[in-house]
């Protein structure tokens, strides 16, 4: 019996040995992960480094590329601006040769000087040339003159011929006598213009220029950026009066300059200030791609569009048969040649530019204030009708038969249509 009851412990004894090994046993499998606990506290900051260079801000600067470059891709645009007075505004002398103009051709420069003797020249597309010298300023006495009292008459301006105030091609004289008169012009005939510095570091030029002339990038900005990506970066141009009006100024807009019985150049938009057409842009009637002057000598249209376009009531109705009859311009009245560039013929109420002021006051005569330094800012009988009824024109009339005619001119009771 004792030994049946050892027997069964020593049983229990190894039945519970091998239970309790096979619950410690090492196995192949990984229990689930739980879920990460909360972040235990930061520890101290590490050493501080080495301050780096500050950061450099993205920026985008453009050049002027040049004509050149934009002719490349604007070819028909280019050839047309070619010929416009603009490109012309100032002329490098090359190869010691006169420039190539498109209309007309200064052959000699200034007596006593050869083409060496210039850099540039001013002007020379239609109307006039002055010339500069190689320290850069404009050329208005012989060369080494001893006393500049005596070249006051020296002949340095050359005026082209003008049929319509009766003048030949010839010298007259711009500022002659005075010593070393400056180049001081490349705000309006240069692109690029800055006022600092002097161009070819000659004492002369006032301010530097990438480009002589009016060109492209004039009136468009630079344009590198847009040669480089022409869809990424677009020429913007600001097509108000003002801009154009930034170059042809004279004075201050309120006033219209005069002298010896003309308005002088440069003044279209003091001109235009006068009237209701100063809310036009310029462009609206002029391209000026194309300009005025080419036009002309192709036998084409000169502006975008006409008078009678907005003024329709007016062409209609014009009480004289004559002018009916002869299909009379309305720029004829109503923008005479009023303004003095290089001609002006004061016998036939002439020059050679055509005024921008349009309107026409019926009751004047006279254009100019009393001491003639200031125009109406209407056009008065004088230049309105004088230029073609003058003696030695068609029939002259009176102030009296001027106010007959002109008053209620467009008038439908009277008008002979």
């Amino acid at each position: 019996m004792k030994k049946l009851r050892f027997m069964l412990i020593i049983s229990l004894l190894i039945i519970g040995s091998i239970a309790l090994s096979g619950c410690t046993a090492e196995t192949d499998s990984t229990g689930l992960v739980g879920a990460a606990g909360p972040p235990g506290p930061m520890g101290p900051a590490g050493p501080q480094g080495e301050t780096g260079p500050p950061a450099t801000a993205l920026t985008f600067s453009a050049e002027y590329a040049g004509s050149r470059i934009c002719s490349g891709c604007h070819t028909d645009i280019s050839a047309t601006f070619g010929d416009t007075g603009h490109a012309w505004g100032l002329s490098p002398i090359k190869d010691s040769l006169p420039p190539d103009y498109p209309f007309t051709q200064v052959f000699v420069p200034p007596d006593g000087y050869n083409w060496e003797d210039i850099s540039f020249v001013i002007g020379g597309y239609n109307w006039k040339a002055l010339f500069v010298d190689q320290q850069g300023y404009l050329i208005t006495a012989a060369p080494d003159a001893a006393d500049d009292a005596d070249n006051a008459e020296y002949l340095n301006q050359y005026n082209f011929a003008n049929s319509y105030a009766d003048k030949r091609a010839g010298w007259v004289s711009y500022h002659a006598g005075e010593a070393e008169l400056p180049f001081d012009c490349g705000a309006c005939h240069t692109t690029g213009y800055s006022p600092k510095g002097n161009q070819n570091d000659q004492p002369g030029f006032v301010g530097t220029w990438s480009e002589a002339g009016i060109q492209c990038e004039a009136c468009h900005g630079p344009g590198s950026l847009h040669a480089k990506n022409p869809e990424g970066f677009q020429m913007l141009v600001d097509r108000d009066a003002e801009a154009c009006g930034e170059c042809h100024v004279r004075g201050v807009v309120e006033e219209v300059d005069a002298e010896a019985g003309f308005i002088q150049h440069h003044e279209q938009f003091e001109e235009l200030f006068q009237s209701k057409h100063i809310a036009l842009d310029c462009v609206l009637c002029h391209d000026p791609h194309t300009g005025v002057v080419q036009l002309r000598q192709r036998d084409q249209q000169t502006t975008r569009t006409q008078c009678e376009d907005c003024h329709f009531m007016e062409a209609r109705f014009q009480n004289n048969a004559r002018h009916a009859e002869i299909n009379f311009d309305c720029v004829e009245c109503h923008m005479p040649r009023l303004v003095q560039s290089a001609w002006a013929n004061l016998d036939l109420f002439t020059a050679d530019i055509r005024t921008h002021e349009m309107a026409i006051d019926p009751y004047q005569v006279n254009q100019f204030n009393t001491d003639g330094t200031l125009a109406s800012s209407q056009i008065s009988l004088d230049y309105a009708c004088r230029h073609c009824h003058v003696e030695g024109m068609v029939t002259p009339l009176s102030d009296a038969e001027l106010l007959d005619a002109a008053i209620n001119y467009h008038s439908r009771e009277s008008s002979s249509r």
